[in-house]
């Protein structure tokens, strides 16, 4: 069992080391120095570890736990906590009995990673590693070789898959009647509270946040810059922008007739918000439009999530009212004193907005500024005046927050808007997908009698950041794989790596849309193009009759199985005994033997060699092999030629 338990750690050891997971630095150590114990344990031989040194790691391991994921997310620690007891119960487990316990229990613990995702590649790992735990608890039931359980298992797992294709495809799909509660990993590059000062780097995950589906194909070359709004920060504290009032109220916007919907397809989040091109309505259930123009879920996003996106018209506010211009040109008292007397002395020497704005620029550009990705964490009181007059070098978020402030020290109505710009676009497929390093923030502000309009302070120094995504942007090509890391995004700059990353990121694209998202309404869909107006008695119908053919299908099987395939050395034996004058069908194989030797004499030593090998096969567990095989063959041949009987 050795080789099959440092099989079960390594799984363990994976499931903990994905990056979905998250169960942070300290846990994972943990569990690799766990591995690796019991590797050196299998090494030397040694099985059992005692009670009171387990006890001792799981106290230790629960504390660790604890810190290294917090007590936020419930579900998480649940997870890291079972996969902790399902490895020190490998390290304990001595006796058939304590493997088995281990084996059911990972029946439980194998599919919790789809609590973390629901990925094609998740779904094949998990399979594999629930193909291999049953193949082990046949194995350990004497049930055949582990080769021979394997392709047992994995032939009726294929033969499972299939079924459940048309069974996915036909079948009503019902709403979950119970769910359990999504873990509260923050899969978004978005925040409520937007403080860019105190972040030394960004862009540090290439996970997936969305991707969207254009049906026309004039949207789908749609040129760059593409900004998908998002959240509505309306509040300054000097350090921070916090997420605007009625960011969660619904709003009836007039979608624009003349602007063509699309699709986006969201990946899980622990936050309600969800993205669109500029103003933007949605006819999907459970999604609404707030008086800002973005989108929000009623719920969180605890799966991934489809829906339309209607452009609303983008003439529903012309005018603020006293209140409205109060809150977006608010600012703290005594917060960075000098970059609000510059805004004020560009508001004296400006007449409109529009020269405020080009004032502004101006300063951006004449005075050297530079976007990276790994700006210097301010350390003053006054950030802004820190950032604007001594380090000159941010992202996206210091120049939005710096901009907007500006404008608000010069009476113009400004606010944040965070989000995400540009997106790698699909030729084959036709969609585009935006990732996390892509999140972005840019500013809007308020012209009396013309409305908001966007202004991102970004493109004042670096202007070929609006081109696309963040990955395709080649001056901080190293800044960005650097904070990346290992992934083959932080590679794509090598053709082969890239065209990995595009034909997996394709498959796990037709997966997300065709699979996870295959809802009640694609169904019906799916059956109205195959069935027509008739489409749900027929396909009622098509379940019928496939069920019916399974359950018969199934019921021969049963009775095929019943007819049991006898080793060679029964039925050899019953070829023997067939020989006799006397019915020794149900004679104890010793006795019959016996009787053989009587009434065949001149072959008693054949027959008690027979009898010697039957004997250490059947009791014994040895092997019947080629050689006791045909010595049985030509012993019945004798006794058949000598006694001229037939079977």
């Amino acid at each position: 069992m050795s080789i099959n338990a440092l099989l079960i750690t390594l799984c363990y050891l994976l499931l903990t080391l994905l990056p979905i997971a998250k169960f942070g630095t300290p846990f994972n150590t943990l569990m690799v120095l766990l591995a690796l114990w019991h590797g050196l344990l299998i090494v030397k031989k040694q099985t059992g570890v005692r009670n009171s040194i387990l006890n001792g790691i799981a106290i230790i391991g629960m504390a660790i736990t604890v810190v290294s994921i917090g007590l936020h997310s419930t579900v998480s620690i649940f997870v890291a906590l079972l996969l902790l007891a399902c490895q020190l119960k490998v390290l304990q487990a001595k006796t058939t009995s304590q493997w088995r316990q281990i084996l059911v229990l990972n029946f439980f613990t194998l599919p919790c990673i789809f609590l973390f995702s629901q990925s094609l590649y998740i779904a094949l790992l998990v399979m594999i590693m629930l193909g291999l735990n049953l193949s082990f608890m046949l194995q350990l039931q004497k049930v055949g070789s582990f080769k021979a359980v394997s392709r047992f298992v994995f032939s009726k797992m294929i033969l499972s898959c299939v079924l459940s294709i048309f069974l996915l495809l036909f079948l009503p799909k019902l709403p979950a009647f119970w769910q359990l509660p999504g873990p509260q990993l923050a899969k978004t590059g978005l925040s409520e509270n937007v403080s860019p000062f105190s972040i030394a780097q960004l862009s540090q995950s290439d996970e997936l946040a969305f991707r969207a589906v254009f049906a026309s194909e004039r949207l789908q070359q749609s040129q760059a810059p593409l900004y998908w709004r998002a959240i509505i920060h309306n509040k300054f504290d000097g350090k921070q922008w916090t997420i605007a009032n009625f960011q969660k109220a619904a709003a009836d916007l007039q979608k624009n007739i003349q602007s063509e919907p699309y699709t986006v397809i969201a990946e899980p989040s622990n936050t309600p918000w969800l993205y669109a091109l500029d103003l933007a309505t949605s006819p999907t259930t459970d999604v609404q439009s707030n008086p800002y123009g973005t989108l929000y879920r009623t719920n969180k996003l605890s799966s991934t999530f489809e829906y339309i996106v209607e452009p609303a018209n983008d003439d529903i506010i012309t005018n603020i009212s006293g209140w409205q211009y109060r809150i977006n040109t608010a600012l703290p008292k005594n917060v960075n004193p000098k970059a609000q007397n510059l805004a004020k002395q560009w508001g004296q020497s400006s007449n409109t907005t529009a020269q405020f704005i080009s004032l502004m620029r101006r300063y951006f550009q004449d005075q050297g500024f530079s976007y990276t990705l790994t700006p210097q964490v301010a350390t003053s009181e006054h950030m802004i005046d820190q950032f604007l007059f001594e380090y000159k070098s941010g992202f996206c978020g210091h120049y939005a927050s710096t901009a907007a402030m500006m404008m608000r020290s010069a009476g113009i109505p400004a606010r944040l808007v965070s989000g995400y710009l540009g997106a790698e676009y699909n030729q084959e497929q036709g969609y585009y997908s935006v990732y996390q390093y892509d999140a972005h923030a840019w500013v809007e502000y308020f012209v009396p009698n013309e409305g908001w309009k966007r202004i991102d302070p970004t493109a004042w120094v670096s202007p070929q950041r609006l081109l696309g995504s963040l990955s395709q942007y080649q001056p901080l090509a190293n800044e960005f794989q650097s904070n990346l890391g290992i992934s083959l995004a932080a590679w794509s700059g090598f053709p082969a790596i890239n065209w990995l990353r595009l034909q997996l990121e394709q498959i796990d694209y037709q997966w997300t849309r065709w699979v996870l998202n295959f809802d009640q309404q694609k169904q019906s869909s799916l059956l109205k193009s195959l069935f027509g107006d008739n489409a749900k008695q027929l396909s009622g119908i098509i379940v019928i009759i496939l069920l019916c053919i399974i359950f018969c299908a199934l019921f021969f099987y049963a009775q095929y199985k019943k007819v049991i395939k006898e080793p060679l050395v029964i039925r050899l034996y019953r070829q023997l005994i067939a020989l006799s004058q006397d019915d020794l069908s149900h004679t104890p194989p010793k006795k019959a033997i016996v009787i053989l030797q009587q009434q065949f004499a001149q072959d008693t030593s054949a027959l008690a060699q027979f009898y010697a090998d039957f004997a250490a096969n059947r009791y014994q567990g040895k092997t019947f092999g080629k050689d006791q095989s045909e010595h049985a063959k030509k012993l019945i041949n004798s006794i058949k030629t000598k006694s001229k009987r037939k079977i």
